[in-house]
């Protein structure tokens, strides 16, 4: 019995993706869905989010997604202002 995760783009648009994974197992080779809640991951077009989502997913999700992201970020990121005392 062996146990796989399957990644799958949930919702995709210009300014972020939530990427599934789901588990199955399989038995007499037939997948069957583990009955467990499906982890879903929040990318946002920023620049940090983009590294993350090529460092994080696989090839596939990462190529389809900057398919429709394109080679810029649309979403720009507040730097946190830090006080000195």
């Amino acid at each position: 019995m062996d146990i796989i995760k399957k990644k799958t783009i949930y919702l995709l648009s210009e300014n972020f993706v939530e990427i599934d994974e789901e588990q199955f197992i399989i038995i007499s080779d037939q997948e069957i869905r583990l009955d467990i809640p499906k982890h879903r991951t929040l990318y946002i077009n920023s620049s940090s989010k983009r590294a993350a989502l090529t460092a994080e997913q696989p090839a596939n999700i990462v190529s389809a997604v900057f398919a429709i992201w394109g080679n810029e970020p649309t979403v720009v990121e507040e730097e946190k202002e830090v006080e000195e005392k």
